[in-house]
């Protein structure tokens, strides 16, 4: 459980929901997440958004273990940019400016690159798109031939799942040589997540009250129930041995599907002043966290 958590703000300037509606205002704030003795240990939470701290600040993504990407809106602009920071040097930088909105970093297989959602700014049409780390041109459209891409996970260099916006969300499996696309599933969450197998996990809203995680294998298309959901909660992360990070309100659970038989409350954040967890994302024993205000 959290002991003696204190909010400190760092020194350092540190979904729209891409499907609905206004921009909320959010935070973004970073934790040590320990293991001691098969309990979780979550503390020392640090501000990161002091640059923009009344705007939307969402969707982070560890690029390795000092280096986080997000989404933010910054004052005076009309789309989200892509942003940077950097931990150890206690920095941050805007990675695109363009005149439409992207969503959702995720670093590549190869490293090299990062693919996001954009977001068109006359159609409103959203895309997958890659762009080089080193920011030596203006990216380009992976797959002309699919829109309505809100979220999305890599399983190899080849091919990276996608949730499709739609009615219902769709889970597709697409491959970037032969720009084939598969539906595997529909009614599934904006969460998924490649464990070091290259299986998908993700969340099937099969009803209104019952949202399992499930298991994709793409080697034999099947697919496999793990748990049920503690909660309405579609945002969740994996840790290498197979642990699933998950928040309700201000408290995260976790769950292993080897040897737990039910969600374990693991930290409250509630009592620091911290708001509700929307998302989440984990290297190492680094937790960022993006709450509401």
């Amino acid at each position: 459980m959290v002991n003696n958590l204190h909010l400190t703000i760092l020194s350092f300037i540190l979904s729209i929901n891409l499907i609905f509606g206004q921009i909320p205002k959010n935070d973004l704030i970073l934790l040590d997440l320990k293991k001691v003795n098969q309990e979780y240990i979550v503390n020392n939470p640090r501000l990161l958004n002091k640059f923009n701290l009344e705007n939307y600040n969402n969707q982070p993504s560890f690029f390795n273990a000092h280096t986080i990407y997000f989404t933010a809106k910054t004052e005076g602009k009309d789309q989200t940019d892509i942003y940077g920071i950097d931990l150890l040097r206690k920095k941050y930088w805007q990675v695109t400016n363009t005149p439409d909105g992207e969503y959702s970093p995720t670093l590549m297989p190869t490293q090299r690159f990062f693919s996001t959602i954009v977001q068109e700014e006359i159609t409103n049409t959203q895309r997958l798109w890659e762009f080089p780390i080193d920011q030596s041109n203006g990216g380009r459209d992976l797959f002309p031939g699919i829109t309505g891409v809100g979220y999305h996970c890599w399983l190899d260099k080849e091919n990276v799942a996608m949730f499709i916006v739609g009615n219902p969300n769709q889970l597709i499996l697409a491959n970037r040589t032969t720009q084939e696309a598969k539906n595997i599933i529909d009614n599934i969450g904006r969460g998924l997540k490649k464990n070091k197998l290259g299986l998908l996990y993700f969340v099937h809203k099969s009803s209104d009250d019952n949202w399992i995680i499930k298991k994709y294998d793409p080697s034999n298309n099947s697919i496999s129930s793990i748990v049920k959901t503690p909660g309405k909660t579609e945002d969740f992360e994996l840790l290498s041995d197979e642990t699933i990070i998950m928040a309700v309100g201000t408290d995260l659970f976790s769950f292993n599907p080897d040897y737990s038989t039910e969600w374990k409350k693991i930290a409250s954040l509630a009592e620091y002043k911290i708001g509700d967890i929307t998302r989440l994302a984990i290297f190492g024993q680094k937790l960022v966290v993006v709450t509401n205000k």
